[in-house]
C-alpha cells in the first residue's frame, strides 16, 4: 500500500493523484461497458490497474481492451494481467490515433490528469478520442475538479456525477451522438 502510494506521488505530474482511484470510481466509470455485446474499449492511463480489472470483469468474451500506460512501475504491474482480451500498449495516450481507425471504438475510459495538460495537448487528445468513437460511443473521464469546458465544445452531450473517492471525483460521461 505504501509502495503504491509512493509510485503515485513520485509521478504526480503524470498520475495527477496521490493514490489509485476508489472502487466506487472503478465501478461507476465502467457502467457503459456492455457485457452482452462485443466492444472495443480503450483505457488511457491504466495506472495500477484497478479500473482495468473492473473493465475486464464487465467485458463480453469477444470484446477487446487496449490500455495505454507510460509509467514503468505501473506497466510492469499491468504486464501480469493474463486475459486474452487485454492488450497493453506502452505509449502515450497522445499516440492513440496511431493504433485505431476513426469511428472504430465503443468506449474510452480515462484517468489521465487532464487539468495538468497543456490546453492544446488536452484539446487535441479529446478531439482524437471523439474521432475514434463510433456514433453512440462514450468517453468517460474522472477528474478532481469541475471542468465541463474541456468536454462540451467537443462532445455532443455530457453528464456529470460525483463519485466517492479521496479527494471526491467528478465522473464525466461524454457522448458522440452524430
Amino acid at each position: 500500500m505504501i509502495t503504491k502510494a509512493f509510485n503515485y506521488i513520485k509521478n504526480i505530474r503524470t498520475t495527477g493523484a496521490i493514490y489509485e482511484s476508489s472502487r466506487y470510481v472503478s465501478r461507476n466509470i465502467t457502467n457503459e461497458i456492455n457485457i452482452h455485446k462485443p466492444q472495443i474499449v480503450i483505457e488511457l492511463g491504466a495506472g495500477s490497474g484497478n479500473i482495468t480489472e473492473s473493465i475486464l470483469s464487465k467485458l463480453h468474451p469477444d470484446s477487446v481492451l487496449y490500455c495505454f500506460e507510460i509509467e514503468p512501475q505501473f506497466y510492469e504491474h499491468l504486464e501480469q494481467i493474463n486475459d486474452k482480451r487485454f492488450h497493453l500498449i506502452k505509449q502515450s495516450a497522445a499516440d492513440v490515433t496511431n493504433y485505431f481507425d476513426a469511428l472504430s471504438v465503443d468506449v474510452i475510459i480515462s484517468g489521465l490528469p487532464l487539468s495538468l495538460f497543456d490546453n492544446c495537448d488536452r484539446d487535441q487528445l479529446l478531439n482524437d478520442c471523439y474521432d475514434l468513437l463510433q456514433t453512440g460511443g462514450v468517453y468517460r473521464q474522472f477528474l478532481y475538479s469541475l471542468q465541463k469546458k474541456y468536454f462540451m465544445p467537443i462532445f455532443d452531450h455530457m453528464e456529470t456525477n460525483l463519485v466517492m473517492n479521496l479527494p471526491p471525483a467528478i465522473l464525466y460521461s461524454c457522448y458522440k451522438l452524430n
